[in-house]
């Protein structure tokens, strides 16, 4: 015991066992992909003085929804839905869950001035929660990898942070009881008080001010520095919903760094699982095949989902606009509910392929066999 301590004389807020592989491809690719892009982009348009949803802004964001926003909708379900033995891991979540929100969809479609609205503001309420804790969720992932446990003060304090983010975006949304429009729905506003958003701003930074002291401390006292990356999630979600709220040639380009970030970590899954199910046949070809099957799979499912489908109630006699409205809410909403369910971390199955490390595994795919 007094050996575990030395190595990791975190005591309570370490692991006893340091995972093999601190990043999921490099420090470089991680590091852009998990936030640090979208921080370099929030100081890039500030500098340059970018406020508005320019020509060009809606040009590279519209671009970028092909290979980002949507496969990263796409890659969700096909992870759910690529195994009867999936299906049947999660029965509600895979059968149940697509039939009440298409029913909603439908309900919003006959009913476009009472149901849609109330269908549109579930998403946009739920959306930016969802992004709070697929951000814990990151946070924890790199954590693990870095021999790092949050004590129950800090892991308080993390949550705090991040969903005081959250609150803060969602309470300055609602300050206007007129609402505001998605797509061609206008869907009504919550009138809250001013002096909730300024409170909420206050949790963030208590929060923070909580969560860095903490770990202050214990770096101080253990004489070793916290890793970068474990911090790296919540700080970009604080440049998507407080630092850039206010700038959108930013925001309109939050969806997509959330995406990547899914997307990251969904292949190097999808690479890590192919290749347990193929030892036999792992080779260097193995990867570059997967890699392409997985990504043009998604590409085309979210074309499928998010171009597609809107086009098709809109042959049907419904206004395109308000099509696009109604369809990609619910898209999201089934993704939500989804991706509460299949990143579960205390699963075997899921923790276990999040510590490999796409590099390692291609390195041994070369080795010759003994």
């Amino acid at each position: 015991m007094r050996r575990a301590r030395k190595q990791f004389p975190w005591n309570d807020t370490v692991s006893q066992q340091q995972p093999p592989h601190r990043y999921f491809v490099n420090a470089y690719v991680d590091f852009l992909f998990i936030g640090g892009l979208s921080i370099i982009a929030y100081f890039v348009i500030r500098h340059f003085g970018i406020q508005d949803r320019s020509y060009w802004v809606y040009t590279l964001s519209g671009g970028l929804v092909w290979i980002g926003n949507w496969p990263h909708f796409s890659a969700t379900i096909y992870r759910l839905y690529r195994s009867r033995e999936n299906v049947k891991q999660y029965p509600l979540t895979a059968t149940l869950v697509p039939i009440v929100v298409f029913g909603g969809m439908i309900a919003s479609f006959f009913s476009p001035n009472v149901v849609a609205p109330y269908f549109v503001k579930f998403f946009l309420i739920w959306s930016p929660y969802h992004f709070s804790g697929q951000t814990i969720g990151i946070t924890l992932i790199y954590a693990r990898r870095n021999g790092f446990v949050f004590n129950k003060l800090q892991r308080l304090a993390l949550s705090g942070f991040v969903f005081g983010t959250f609150l803060t975006s969602s309470i300055a949304a609602e300050v206007s009881p007129e609402g505001n429009q998605y797509y061609s729905i206008h869907y009504p506003g919550f009138g809250l008080p001013y002096w909730l958003y300024q409170s909420s701003i206050c949790v963030i930074w208590a929060a923070g001010i909580v969560l860095v002291g903490s770990i202050v401390l214990h770096c101080v006292k253990t004489r070793r520095f916290l890793h970068p990356m474990i911090l790296l999630p919540a700080t970009a979600q604080y440049f998507w919903f407080v630092a850039g709220r206010s700038i959108p040639a930013f925001t309109e380009f939050v969806p997509f760094f959330h995406s990547i970030q899914y997307l990251l970590i969904a292949w190097s899954m999808e690479i890590v699982e192919r290749r347990e199910q193929q030892k036999a046949a792992v080779n260097k070809a193995f990867f570059y095949k997967t890699s392409a099957r997985w990504g043009l799979l998604n590409v085309a499912g979210g074309a499928g989902l998010f171009f597609l489908m809107p086009r098709f109630f809109a042959a049907l006699g419904t206004p395109l606009d308000f099509s696009l409205g109604v369809v990609l809410a619910a898209i999201q909403i089934h993704h939500f509910f989804v991706d509460g369910v299949i990143w579960k971390l205390r699963r075997t199955s899921v923790s276990s392929p999040l510590m490999e490390n796409v590099p390692s595994l291609y390195a041994k795919a070369l080795q010759p066999a003994n």
